[in-house]
């Protein structure tokens, strides 16, 4: 048996990806099965809810049975399941520029910079001319417009747009299919600002520093730094210790602007968040034109960070 799975709580990118390819696989006569571990990211959820698509398993069920293992949406042991062994990691699928080929000495890789890691996916459909059931078109999709922050992001490729318009005409997608997709995400409260913030985090060795980086992707990001800046440090400081983090931001990509706000009381990540991305702070607040995503930082502060 074949598990097609992806790193710890998933996002939607991550989850479309194990699900779409675990069907591909069985269509392609393999025993496949797809299976998440941990718990699925809010907009992967309101997706499933909103559409009404099927669940993926929970990989926790079939990790002791399986002979293969098959990886999507990550290309190195950061963030995923202590349960997988990297020995049976026979093919790995991403889009990332950072990753460490010695993870999975027994693996095929597929690494491609495209927007999302749906995409590669979805042309193993278009390639063996197969069409996904409701539920992968769905998911797909989603991830597409997700990751390429409906097509805005910098690391948008015309394979992107190429791979959502097919699904979309394989599946009638809803006409307010993107706006339901970002409205899921952008719903904050008092009470559900921490989990959200650390659901959306994730932290990074780089050199002998420990770097803490929260995203949101949302709309009316104006509107959340009026209601929730004064609540961002505390959350921020509380992760950096639950987490013995160095130092670390919030990056808030606003859809609706098409600009990156990052967040920080940290000097000395201010300081090298200027000489990397060229922003200039105000207080503790910096904004740079365009949408530049986290996994596009990383490789950048790599290089500053040692």
């Amino acid at each position: 048996m074949i598990l097609v799975t992806t790193y710890q709580d998933p996002d939607l990118d991550g989850t479309a990806c194990s699900v779409a390819e675990a069907e591909f696989l069985v269509e392609q006569g393999e025993e496949a099965v797809a299976g998440v571990f941990g718990t699925l990211h809010r907009e992967a959820i309101a997706c499933i809810q909103t559409f009404g698509l099927d669940w993926p398993m929970n990989a926790m069920e079939v990790i002791d049975q399986v002979d293969e293992i098959v990886l999507t949406d990550t290309s190195d042991t950061h963030g995923l399941s202590p349960l997988i062994d990297p020995n049976k990691v026979t093919v790995v699928i991403d889009h990332r520029k950072d990753s460490n080929p010695d993870d999975f000495p027994n693996a095929d890789r597929q690494i491609e910079l495209v927007g999302s890691a749906a995409t590669l996916v979805t042309e193993h459909f278009i390639n063996a001319g197969l069409i996904p059931s409701r539920t992968s078109a769905y998911l797909l999709a989603g991830a597409i417009v997700s990751n390429t922050v409906n097509f805005q992001n910098m690391v948008t490729h015309p394979r992107d747009r190429a791979a959502y318009l097919w699904l979309k005409r394989q599946e009638q997608l809803p006409e307010n299919f993107v706006d339901v997709l970002f409205a899921s995400k952008s719903t904050f409260t008092d009470e559900n600002l921490f989990e959200e913030i650390e659901h959306d985090s994730a932290w990074f060795q780089m050199g002998e520093k420990k770097i803490g980086i929260a995203q949101l992707e949302i709309v009316h990001a104006q509107e959340f730094l009026e209601d929730f800046t004064a609540l961002v440090f505390p959350v921020l400081q509380t992760l950096q210790t639950q987490k013995a983090l160095d130092h670390g931001f919030l990056s808030i990509v606003d859809i609706d602007r098409g600009r990156t706000i990052f967040l920080t009381n940290d000097n000395q990540m201010k300081m090298v968040l200027t000489q990397t991305l060229d922003v200039e702070w105000v207080g503790d607040q910096a904004i740079k034109n365009g949408i530049i995503m986290r996994k596009e930082i990383v490789p950048l502060l790599r290089e500053i960070i040692v």
